[in-house]
């Protein structure tokens, strides 16, 4: 994996690939997979492409390998250069997502197309987290992978998690990482 923040700066385009959850032993989850299968298609039409992998894990105690590191595995698998796989290892939600590889990477770089790939349930609050956080410099486009059946059970709750973002970001002007990152940290400590 790389791990020089700065090679990123090279590539006139990026993917963030959205965790989809891991089984208790560390297994992906179909979503997670299916995420890293678009990925990996989206990287082979686009050779200029970099892509961040982005998750810790969702609830419960922490597997050996992170959701960033599993999709990696999986995108290089699939022929992907490692040198064009970055990972961002620490949050555990879509705001999370969002914030942490703003502040990793992102924040590094200048403006460029953005890539979001998750479920086609979860495009619309990923497209309005990572425009939030980004602000509009950005040209910030989702890619669906496949459904999965984990992908429509968690769809049910997709509008729920929609309002707590609008209510999240109310007040505060897209693209101030500041008062975003604040908000996010002070969330964390509770």
């Amino acid at each position: 994996m790389t791990t020089d923040d700065g090679d990123l700066a090279g590539f006139p385009e990026v993917a963030v690939v959205l965790g989809g959850g891991l089984s208790a032993s560390g297994e992906p989850s179909a979503s997670t997979t299916a995420r890293a299968r678009a990925a990996s298609h989206l990287a082979q039409k686009r050779p200029s492409l970099a892509i961040i992998t982005s998750g810790s894990h969702g609830d419960g105690p922490a597997p050996a390998k992170s959701e960033a590191a599993v999709m990696a595995d999986l995108i290089a698998a699939a022929g992907v250069a490692r040198e064009r796989l970055f990972l961002e290892e620490r949050s555990r939600d879509t705001i999370g997502n969002a914030v942490e590889v703003a502040a990793r990477y992102l924040g590094r770089i200048e403006p460029r197309p953005i890539y979001l790939v998750t479920s086609p349930f979860h495009l619309e609050r990923a497209l309005v987290v990572f425009r939030n956080v980004l602000g509009f410099a950005w040209q910030v486009q989702a890619v669906a992978a496949e459904d999965t059946d984990d992908d429509l059970k968690r769809a049910n709750s997709e509008t729920s998690f929609l309002q707590e973002t609008f209510a999240f970001f109310e007040g505060i002007r897209p693209g101030d990482m500041a008062a975003i990152d604040k908000k996010y940290r002070a969330r964390q400590v509770r």
